[in-house]
């Protein structure tokens, strides 16, 4: 596993022993690979049981919708970083394009592979899609291709997308497609959608930790922008957030990843 800070290869590791970062959590959020028979995964329909996501810490500046670059995303994790990953510094158009740059997270160069988000069939079969739409954009970050992994994340939320258009009945598929969104850059849809998850399933913990860990990154863009009473206000809406799911479960690994992030934010 690589730190996402430095960019150096942890191993293991709970510590990165090249910079001291916290490596809790993110070989758990993002390397943990699905059951490998998807049709007996808890709750049928081909599904994971709502994914968490990590939280960068990263500036953004601009207007309209949160659109962040994943190469700021590992680049700038840090502070509140305890649980999962996603995306940074605001662009006009979004992801997609090329990159010669690199970040402390790892180098991303050439060009990106459009990645196709097709949104026929039956809901299970958009579901699976999503699923492994999802699971090639969490190797791609792992492989530090970070535009790539964006595409893969911004495929699967049309899937997911065109899924819970079908049936918003499941919150681990719902949850899933939030944190999609999240990955592929739009905060703002990504808390929407987690929003309307827990209003029909307020007591799934996932939820409530992904919810804490975008607000927690909202929280950090505010800060880094120079607005310190928005932050305060994000960063106590998202320690609401991770208490709630804390409370539902508190020996439940979201319940921990939740109690980190919490403590994290304290810490502040």
């Amino acid at each position: 596993m690589y730190c996402p800070e430095c960019g150096n290869d942890a191993g293991e590791a709970k510590f990165c022993p090249e910079c001291g970062a916290d490596l809790t959590g993110v070989k758990d959020a993002l390397g943990a690979k699905r059951a490998a028979d998807p049709g007996k995964r808890q709750g049928g329909a081909a599904r994971r049981q709502g994914d968490a996501a990590v939280t960068p810490s990263a500036a953004a500046g601009g207007g309209g919708a949160r659109r962040l670059s994943p190469v700021v995303l590992w680049g700038a994790f840090g502070a509140i970083a305890v649980i999962v990953i996603i995306i940074v510094v605001v662009l006009p158009g979004g992801f997609g394009g090329k990159t010669g740059g690199s970040a402390s997270g790892g180098e991303v160069a050439g060009a990106v592979t459009p990645v196709d988000a097709d949104t026929s069939g039956s809901y299970e079969e958009l579901v699976q899609r999503a699923n492994d739409l999802y699971d090639q954009g969490d190797t791609a970050f792992h492989s530090q291709k970070l535009e790539q992994g964006s595409a893969y994340f911004t495929a699967a939320a049309k899937v997911y997308a065109a899924a819970w258009a079908k049936q918003a009945t499941d919150p681990a598929v719902g949850t899933d497609f939030a944190v999609a969104l999240f990955y592929s850059g739009d905060i703002e849809a990504a808390l929407k959608q987690v929003d309307a998850v827990l209003k029909e399933s307020p007591d799934f913990q996932k939820g409530w930790l992904n919810k804490g860990i975008f607000l927690s990154h909202e929280g950090r863009i505010a800060e880094q922008s120079g607005d310190s009473g928005q932050a305060g206000k994000l960063y106590g809406q998202a320690k609401t957030a991770f208490t709630r799911a804390v409370a539902i479960d508190p020996k439940s690994d979201a319940g921990k990843q939740a109690d980190q992030s919490l403590k994290a934010l304290r810490e502040q």
